[in-house]
């Protein structure tokens, strides 16, 4: 669940503390179930969801840096994205398939067919109907595929505002009830509407709001966005079907809270959120060494490797692979000759 990195004009406490929400949702349920504690998983899939919305905010304040440097919104967002993305993606694919690592720490070892290498390489799984090496992998084929269009959802929330992407979530949600029936491969149509709640939070006014309400009441929220969530779920509606609401209160609401100024907590939700992507896609690997591979060790020496490994892994991957890649996408781009693309003029006045 990469992030770009934000310069502090466009730098929110607020954003990095619902993004280390999400990750710990997802470490703390895989972390269960690898106990054998049996959390449910519906805990580290609303973390998840947390991404679609938090991603897709975050890249409509991209979008606007690009534009705002002169950068082409299509082609420098693209080249930045890939090397934000797939240079640790394939280091992870590659690791997992060359040590035959299983997909999470309750899965045996496995070997992998060359088609489901590949397709794991260039995230592509769903299209294919291939699993992930890992667990954790399933969600980025949705947002890569997202990726290709949210220039051009930029562009449309520019010209049509707030309510013509409300037209087009309604739209989203209508094709989603209808994709089961038309064909698999379209799942991400499951998810869309869960990414547009992160492009009308920005287009609600992310940029232009004045927020007046109390910081606390942001973490009450999610936690009634994941109740809307569950309650759903209980009643018999889809898991997919379940997160659309919830995602859209995540989306409409977070333009209105104060930013968090607890210093402590900014520190500490900044450092999660800027290792996130890391921790995502390496921590069943971290569990299954911690608690599988040395499961004779003494309990205190399980937790130890836990914890060192946790800190350690992610560390390392962001200062070796992330961050050289991120500035070798983004220098690149910045070499690309300028593209002159339509804009309606004031537009930018209105976001």
């Amino acid at each position: 669940m990469p992030e770009e990195n934000l310069s502090s004009k466009w730098e929110s406490a607020n954003l990095d503390f619902l993004r280390a929400i999400a990750v710990s949702l997802v470490f703390a349920t895989h972390l269960g179930l690898t106990l054998g504690l049996r959390p449910p998983e519906e805990i580290g899939r609303f973390g998840v969801l947390i991404f679609f919305v938090h991603t897709s905010l975050v890249l409509m304040l991209s979008l606007e840096r690009l534009e705002l440097r002169g950068e082409s919104i299509f082609r420098s967002f693209y080249l930045r994205r890939f090397f934000r993305i797939y240079p640790l993606s394939v280091l992870c694919v590659a690791i997992i398939v060359a040590w035959r690592l299983p997909r999470a720490p309750w899965w045996p070892r496995q070997g992998h067919s060359a088609g489901e290498i590949l397709s794991n390489l260039l995230l592509v799984m769903n299209l294919f109907y291939v699993a992930p090496v890992t667990s954790v992998l399933w969600s980025l084929p949705y947002e890569i595929e997202m990726y290709l269009v949210l220039p051009i959802l930029f562009r449309f929330g520019q010209r049509n505002g707030f309510r013509g992407l409300g037209v087009l979530w309604i739209v989203a949600v209508a094709i989603a009830l209808l994709q089961p029936r038309i064909a698999g491969r379209l799942d991400i149509a499951q998810y869309v509407p869960c990414f547009l709640a992160g492009i009308m939070s920005y287009f609600v006014g992310f940029k232009r709001i004045r927020p007046r309400v109390p910081w606390v009441i942001w973490p009450i929220t999610i936690g009634a966005a994941a109740s809307m969530f569950f309650g759903l779920k209980l009643l018999g509606v889809g898991l997919e079907t379940a997160a659309w609401p919830a995602c859209l209160m995540l989306g409409l609401t977070a333009p209105h809270f104060r930013e968090l100024e607890w210093r402590p907590m900014r520190t500490v939700a900044a450092q999660v959120a800027k290792y996130s992507y890391g921790i995502y896609m390496s921590h069943l690997t971290v569990l299954w060494i911690s608690f599988v591979v040395i499961r004779e060790s003494p309990l205190s020496i399980k937790w130890i490797v836990f914890g060192a490994l946790s800190v350690a892994v992610p560390f390392g991957l962001y200062h070796l692979i992330e961050a050289p890649m991120i500035k070798l996408g983004a220098n690149l781009a910045r070499r690309l000759k300028p593209v002159q693309e339509v804009l309606e003029p004031g537009a930018l006045r209105r976001v």
